[in-house]
């Protein structure tokens, strides 16, 4: 059931017929990509929400992506932004607040009078919450003194709750993918870049010290043929940023093997009509 403050319609669809165990897969394997729901479906229910997550769970996907920060008592709490005005009815930068200041806050009730009252969860929350089974897509928020304190406090997470298959851990930053690897190298790396970036951060130029299993580009800054490079060296490749059905057709043709979208349910509707 979705959270007692957030009734969101639920629709079983799509599954995968070949469902990945973790996030170590064989790039190219799958037959059809892994469905990750973009802060839980953002489309659908408040982003990066417990509600969110579990409206994922029950549509049918196969994981959820969400964004945690650092906060003032150094946990990670599950939110985008560095300012807290545009979800929740707080304000100010989420690194001055303390875990249990952020739980005071609403976090639903701008997307929906009916998601009134979800608060922004620990990422603690998040592990507890899910199945132990269920892909979680963690992006560390962090540059500059937020990198080492928070990748530490995720690395310490994912290493208490066992998740080592199951989360699949990545940032735009390289500096925490080399965090990751020297705090524990069990942990699922992934490296999210778009074209957008500077050119070294685009060119991946760190890839040889980070060693990310997967690659995490944005959708148009990609092609078929760096799909097929990125997966011949051994990486397997998440597209974000897929929210239209003219998003989606390409990807899903090139072999891709997870896309993240803020609708899931179009995409896996679209893929039963196949």
């Amino acid at each position: 059931m979705v959270g007692r403050h957030c009734r969101l319609h639920t629709r079983m669809g799509y599954l995968n017929p070949m469902p990945a165990s973790g996030w170590r897969i064989a790039p190219g394997a799958l037959e059809c990509p892994l469905v990750i729901a973009h802060r839980g479906g953002a489309g659908a229910a408040p982003e990066n929400t417990l509600a969110a997550f579990r409206h994922a769970l029950e549509t049918g996907c196969d994981g959820v992506e969400l964004d945690v920060r650092l906060t003032r008592d150094k946990e990670a709490v599950v939110i985008h932004d560095r300012r807290l005005e545009r979800t929740t009815d707080g304000s100010g930068f989420v690194g001055a607040h303390t875990m249990d200041q952020l739980r005071e806050l609403d976090a639903g009730a701008w997307f929906s009078s009916e998601c009134a009252g979800e608060k922004p969860p620990s990422l603690d929350e998040v592990f507890r919450e899910l199945p132990d089974d269920f892909l979680i897509y963690v992006e560390i928020k962090a540059w500059g003194p937020s990198t080492w304190p928070l990748t530490r406090r995720v690395a310490e997470l994912v290493g208490t709750y066992r998740r080592w298959e199951c989360t699949l851990v990545a940032s735009f930053n390289p500096i925490v993918l080399l965090c990751l690897r020297l705090l524990d190298s069990r942990i699922v790396r992934g490296c999210i870049y778009s074209a957008r970036q500077p050119l070294p951060l685009r060119r991946r130029w760190m890839s040889p010290l980070t060693d990310p299993h997967w690659y995490a580009p944005a959708q148009g800054s990609i092609d078929e043929p760096t799909v097929r490079s990125h997966q011949a060296d051994g990486r397997a490749v998440a597209v974000w940023d897929l929210d239209t059905e003219e998003d989606m057709e390409a990807p899903a043709k090139w072999g891709v093997d997870a896309v993240v979208t803020d609708y899931p349910g179009l995409y896996m509707e679209r893929m039963s009509r196949l």
